[in-house]
């Protein structure tokens, strides 16, 4: 669940007829769930002290809309308190007020208004748990990320001797499994969006990137399907314009790239998904989540088709440990495709589950677990990673095991 930060700019005390004031809540920095922000009402509370007993009342602005809101709950501490007056009978004893709104646009302004005069104190702002960048023509890209994807891509942020180091072991021991397992093998980098996009990107690319060096560093005989150019050339959109990852199409080109890298013919992978259709919906995204008020796009999803029918077991797990089995008698090999994958795996299940006759996937961004990787005893390993992991090497000695009960402990 997304939390969302206000930020508050108080103005001065004394404001026209205001002599002092204070917002009890929010405090700045405080935090609320998209819920508490528009549907429950979002609560301000506070009181105003006047020069002069009169009548005024409170103002909320969003954008163009205005709500005003009464002076009016009685509050005989700030007035035995502040003004050291008895409270009772006291012309400004209902100096309080407390209201709910919901809150609709991300910049706001309370205040008070007397005779169609009105008098900002504070001015608020609420935002997500992280920047997002807005692109051209709306779309929108990671910032502030841990990975740093800006400074990445503009080649600001290089892997650092240890990251190569870590990678060149990584990838001479994937290769050594599926030399010892007899199985073809495939590591796949998801691109980043703005890898594929970046004429609606607001940086240029640097000269060299982190996944630049990755490539370089591939060893031979070493399959790396990073499929940035089929994703680029589409003609439907093949990334969400308000989240992160592929589109359901990219998804479906990238599976198609993914089975050719595998060794799998072209020509009958792409008769798979040739009768697909797709309806329109509107979403918001893991990036459009992240503003306020949420922004979504209208986006095509696979209509007629769901890998969901063809899963054997799921463990439930959320993200690292997740582990999902699926089987399909209609596929067109008959034979067991085994990935440690990343988030931009579950989308390609739709499509890669009509090419093979057996899927397991597990989600550990790319790191392998030679124990089940010899238990399982795959014909097709693929380790699936995105392009914004690779500042840091995957493991090739991870546990799956630990990961699964530390979880499952959690959530006990």
């Amino acid at each position: 669940m997304t939390d969302y930060n206000i930020k508050l700019t108080k103005q001065t005390q004394q404001q026209g007829p205001v002599n002092r004031w204070v917002l009890d809540f929010p405090i700045t920095d405080s935090t609320a769930t998209l819920a508490e922000l528009t549907e429950t009402g979002f609560v301000f509370q506070g009181w105003v002290l006047l020069h002069k007993a009169a009548a005024i009342q409170i103002y909320l602005k969003q954008g163009a809309v205005v709500s005003y809101f009464a002076l009016d709950k009685p509050r005989p501490d700030v007035v035995q308190v502040i003004l050291k007056q008895d409270a009772e009978q006291h012309p400004q004893l209902h100096c309080g007020f407390r209201f709910s709104v919901a809150l609709s646009a991300a910049d706001f302004i309370l205040g008070v208004v007397q005779d169609g005069q009105y008098f900002p104190l504070c001015d608020g702002h609420i935002s997500g748990p992280f920047k997002v960048l807005e692109g051209k023509d709306n779309w929108l890209f990671l910032d502030n990320d841990t990975n740093k994807s800006v400074e990445q891509f503009t080649g600001k942020q290089l892997l650092e001797t240890s990251a190569k180091q870590g990678w060149q072991l990584y990838m001479q021991k994937l290769q050594s499994y599926a030399a010892e397992h007899q199985c073809r093998h495939a590591l796949l980098m998801a691109p980043a969006k703005e890898a594929v996009y970046t004429e609606f990107y607001p940086y240029k690319k640097g000269v060299l990137t982190p996944v630049e060096q990755v490539m370089h560093s591939v060893p031979d005989g070493l399959n790396l399907c990073y499929p940035v150019a089929a994703l680029r050339q589409s003609t439907q959109r093949s990334f969400r314009i308000t989240d992160t990852h592929w589109s359901p199409f990219g998804a479906m080109l990238a599976s198609v790239e993914l089975a050719v890298s595998l060794g799998l013919n072209r020509l009958e992978v792409e008769a798979l998904f040739v009768n697909d259709q797709y309806r329109g919906a509107l979403l918001i995204g893991d990036l459009g989540n992240k503003l306020f008020p949420p922004k979504a796009s209208e986006e095509w999803l696979l209509k007629g088709f769901s890998y969901r029918k063809s899963v054997v077991s799921d463990n439930g797990l959320a993200n690292f440990g997740r582990t999902l089995c699926l089987a399909n008698e209609q596929a067109l090999v008959q034979q067991h495709l085994v990935i440690f994958g990343a988030s931009s795996s579950y989308s390609m299940l739709d499509y890669l589950c009509r090419i093979f006759g057996r899927i397991t996937l597990m989600h550990t961004a790319g790191n392998i677990d030679p124990n089940v990787l010899a238990e399982l005893k795959p014909d097709y390993l693929v380790c699936q990673t995105n392009a914004r992991y690779v500042v840091r090497a995957p493991d090739a000695d991870y546990s799956l095991a630990t990961v699964i009960a530390e979880k499952t402990k959690e959530n006990q």
